[in-house]
């Protein structure tokens, strides 16, 4: 029951996204205690995708072409799972030994990275997919580092 709690908690965060190309919400929890939370989106002060294209609304990566996960260079959003990495140290939270709930997949290999570093010790995912399709993922990153990944128990 709690972890539908948690994937609830996730959606609404997500809700906050301005993105045009999907929308994700990730909590980091201590114990019972939400420990930061964050979403997918440009920097704190940079505008918006749709500050640029206010008639079309089309992701910028979309209009060239690009499928999710490619051309992220052309992205300035930052992921859910980095920003509620920055949120909680800005506010000088720790994330050591914490779990991190994501109302997506598995996460892409720089958030993987990041997350690993922060101390994360369990990420807990809506859909057990990964994220590039490059052929690195963030799913062999944790495995190696001992960091536990799986998908919402909500029976």
């Amino acid at each position: 029951m709690r972890e539908k709690y948690w994937l609830d908690v996730c959606n609404v965060v997500a809700s906050n996204s301005k993105c045009l190309s999907r929308k994700v919400g990730a909590i980091i929890v201590r114990d019972t205690f939400i420990v930061s939370t964050g979403y997918n989106g440009p920097p704190i002060g940079y505008p918006h995708c749709n500050n640029f294209d206010t008639l079309n609304s089309i992701c910028p990566r979309r209009k060239k072409g690009y499928e999710a996960s490619e051309g992220l260079e052309y992205c300035p959003a930052v992921h859910a799972e980095r920003n509620a990495i920055s949120i909680a140290a800005k506010l000088g939270h720790s994330t050591d030994r914490c779990t991190i709930y994501l109302n997506c997949g598995i996460p892409c290999f720089e958030c993987a990275k990041s997350l690993i570093n922060a101390g994360i010790k369990e990420v807990v995912v809506k859909d057990m997919v990964d994220y590039e399709k490059r052929g690195i993922y963030g799913r062999e990153l944790f495995t190696l580092s001992g960091v536990k990944i799986r998908g919402y128990e909500l029976g």
